[in-house]
């Protein structure tokens, strides 16, 4: 089982220039997190294309709680089918490193708070269950934010029940996990059809999960903040019988745009 050195991190997120941890994380800092928890998908999605990144995007999911955000710093394992001299190496370099339980307890064992663990999986379901009840228990302690599972879950009635807790994941079964090696710890991870770093900041909602590199977190959370702003101005001139619908619910004009400045600071009075 190998953990990608901090240099290999620190060389794929050479963008971000703010603090990591020991393994060379980015640390998008919380209260980038805490307001990222407004942000809408498409929001998160539009920012990232127009920065030329295109593959961010995973939907499809079964989501425990479609009306839960979660939102994290990506903690990264890739799974493989059972092949046992990959198998029984992987097992020996967790008796070196002094690691406890089966493989899918030893990411979990790396998650700190604000982290949300991302699973490749492969999508498996049968005998693919990453996590049941006592696991997420687990997780929701160290992170306490969700998972990400591209493969299954058991006990799901269970982690129903927790609070403050979500799950993406692809289905659920009662079968345990099985034939399947976990060879690699915060690597480069394929979720669907997109592309999960270590520390891009994870944000799922009711349409889906985005994986945002953590050099955009801030642009992405501005950007959504300010939309947010244009709308509440432009449905308040609409009341006002200041501007119609059409000119609102388009590009401003520059008259609209110079009103728009002034109302934000008359706002923030």
């Amino acid at each position: 089982m190998r953990i990608t050195s901090p240099e290999m991190i620190r060389a794929v997120t050479s963008k971000w220039t703010g603090d990591r941890d020991s393994s060379g994380r980015p640390l998008v800092p919380d209260d980038v997190l805490e307001r990222m928890k407004l942000v809408t998908t498409e929001e998160a999605w539009g920012t990232c294309k127009r920065n030329d990144y295109h593959f961010q995007f995973a939907g499809d999911w079964m989501n425990l709680h479609p009306e839960r955000v979660i939102v994290g710093r990506a903690v990264t394992c890739r799974w493989v089918p059972r092949r046992p001299d990959v198998h029984d190496s992987i097992d020996k370099q967790g008796e070196v490193d002094k690691r406890v339980g089966f493989q899918n307890s030893w990411v979990i064992d790396e998650l700190e708070q604000n982290d949300l663990i991302v699973v490749d999986l492969f999508g498996k379901v049968l005998n693919g269950t990453f996590a049941g009840d006592n696991l997420a228990t687990a997780i929701k302690s160290r992170s306490g934010t969700g998972m990400v599972i591209d493969g299954g879950i058991r006990d799901t009635q269970r982690i129903l029940e927790m609070d403050d807790f979500n799950a993406f994941v692809r289905g659920a079964d009662p079968s345990a996990i099985l034939d399947v090696s976990m060879p690699e710890i915060n690597g480069i991870t394929r979720i669907g059809e997109a592309t999960c770093v270590p520390g891009d900041v994870v944000l799922g909602t009711s349409t889906g999960v985005v994986f945002i590199p953590p050099h955009l977190a801030l642009e992405v959370v501005e950007r959504s903040e300010e939309i947010r702003l244009k709308d509440e101005f432009g449905q308040q001139r609409i009341r006002e019988g200041v501007y119609t619908p059409g000119e609102v619910d388009r590009k401003f004009s520059d008259e609209m745009e110079k009103d728009f400045e002034s109302w934000k600071v008359d706002r923030l009075k």
